[in-house]
């Protein structure tokens, strides 16, 4: 605790003792009582302790119940054997799914390649120059260099319908959010594009449709854009329009498209939606394309009083305190059934394995447990294993978490260069990291063609574990097979 919030909480108490003695006294007085030395100690000094007290216990309790609400699976989430809480023994069926293509915009970098690159001798965030806490000091913060906040100011302008200005809605760090998404979306976008053989067939059925005044089709690409619940409603909403017209303009058809804005929490609700996502496609297997974009920014003066005020920036005193981050990332996935050029060699996303947060020493034999469900669900032994990335960042407990699991379940890896932890360079990323994490991940797999693991610890409460692994051979039946380890 530091000097301040200890000011603060002791200004508090004595607050609290001089309104309750104020009335006490106020009331013996109306009343012409003569208060005895154990009316003078309960109601002057019990009654505040209790309300003292109470206060604590009350805040410490709906503090546990938000906790345990943000674990818990919503409707239609895995079985009870893959929600959070319930890490157990049992092996998950594999459900994959196709990861096309990438993109990042990371305080470690632009590329996904280049950021699993840093990732080996990360460069940890500083103090920025401007963002202050509460004291006046300044705060550790992870930015992205590359963001330009004024180049979106004019599209999100023209997608702006709401009856709030615009300039609350898009303060500084939500301008900088959707900067950081900007360039982001507009390769996976280009990437989601028909291929130019599918684009004559493309022309000629919106020829046949105009003729027959067909207005509605069904979508080839399905955008999901992933924003802060914090946010409100008409920011968000302001974010899914100007995405709507960037995909338009970069040369999709408008029947072909659908964006939809979801409103997050955090990385453990981001995890269930691509699990969610992939029991989808193994019960119906879809054709269309699915398009996951996330966004998110904690680089202003806003978030960061916010976060000062809570107690949870890091500081002296307190090492388990948060590095604020911001980025974007975005992965473009189709369902295994999809015809895929061979040329394009897509990574499979093999089935994210769920549990919550341990405490302890616990926390690593758990996180380890979910290590090895997500193997097995992969159909991977630990030697097929050359690469662990999680989100682990400064905080001691996410460290030893994180360093732990991967020491029971992966022995044999070198921790300084085959454990990378994307949180040490790029801070706190919220619901972007789980995306991220992805990217990174299928960028390694890419390079050296060995399926690689990926654990979350960086949520307050879910953890999640996950292998993605090459294409299999090209004449290979077994749709589970593995390359060889020097495949190409």
């Amino acid at each position: 605790m530091n000097i301040a919030t200890f000011a603060r909480r002791a200004i508090g108490a004595i607050g609290v003792f001089l309104l309750v003695g104020a009335v006490v006294v106020f009331y013996w007085q109306v009343e012409d009582i003569s208060p005895s030395a154990g009316d003078l100690a309960g109601w002057l000094v019990g009654l505040p302790l209790a309300l003292i007290g109470g206060y604590w216990i009350t805040r410490w309790a709906v503090a546990r119940s938000k906790a345990r609400a943000a674990a818990a699976p919503a409707a239609g989430d895995a079985p009870a054997g893959d929600a959070p809480g319930a890490v157990d023994d049992g092996v998950p069926v594999d459900m994959q799914l196709q990861l096309l293509a990438s993109a990042v915009m990371l305080p470690a970098g632009s590329d996904p390649v280049a950021v699993a690159a840093a990732l080996v001798e990360p460069k940890r965030p500083s103090l920025h120059a401007t963002l202050k806490d509460a004291a006046g000091l300044p705060v550790f913060a992870a930015p992205v260099e590359d963001v330009d906040a004024q180049s979106v100011q004019a599209p999100l302008r023209a997608a702006h319908t709401s009856e709030e200005p615009f300039e609350r809605l898009f303060p500084e760090e939500r301008l900088r959010a959707i900067a950081a998404l900007d360039p982001v979306a507009d390769e996976l976008l280009l990437r989601a594009l028909p291929p130019a053989a599918a684009e004559e067939e493309l022309e000629t059925w919106q020829a046949h449709a105009a003729r027959k005044r067909v207005v509605t089709v069904e979508p080839v690409l399905r955008i999901r854009l992933l924003l802060p619940a914090s946010w409100p409603a008409a920011a968000r909403q302001t974010g899914g329009d100007w995405l709507q017209a960037k995909a338009v303009a970069i040369g999709h058809v408008p029947a072909q498209v659908t964006v939809e804005v979801m409103a997050v929490h955090g990385a453990g609700e981001v995890w269930r939606l691509v699990d969610q996502l992939a029991q989808a496609q193994a019960r119906q297997p879809d054709p269309d394309l699915q398009l996951l974009l996330a966004a998110h920014s904690q680089l202003g003066e806003e978030s960061v009083s916010h976060l000062a005020a809570a107690a949870r920036l890091l500081g002296s005193g307190r090492p388990e305190g948060m590095i604020p981050g911001e980025g974007a990332a975005g992965l473009l996935l189709a369902c295994p059934s999809r015809a895929i050029d061979p040329e394009a060699k897509p990574q499979r996303l093999h089935r994210i394995v769920h549990g919550q947060a341990g405490s302890g020493r616990g926390a690593a034999r758990d996180a380890a447990r979910l290590l090895e469900r997500a193997l097995a669900s992969a159909v991977h032994t630990p030697d097929r294993i050359t690469t662990v990335f999680s989100d682990a960042d400064h905080r001691p407990s996410r460290a030893v978490e994180a360093a732990g699991a991967v020491a029971a379940t992966l022995p044999e890896l070198d921790p300084s260069s085959q454990c990378l932890h994307l949180g040490v360079a790029c801070g706190d990323g919220a619901h972007v990291t789980p995306l991220a994490l992805l990217a990174v991940a299928a960028a390694q797999v890419g390079e050296g063609q060995t399926p690689v693991l990926v654990l979350g610890v960086a949520d307050h409460a879910a953890r999640a574990a996950v292998v993605v692994s090459p294409p299999p051979p090209i004449d290979s039946p077994d749709p589970t097979a593995e390359a060889p380890a020097g495949a190409a």
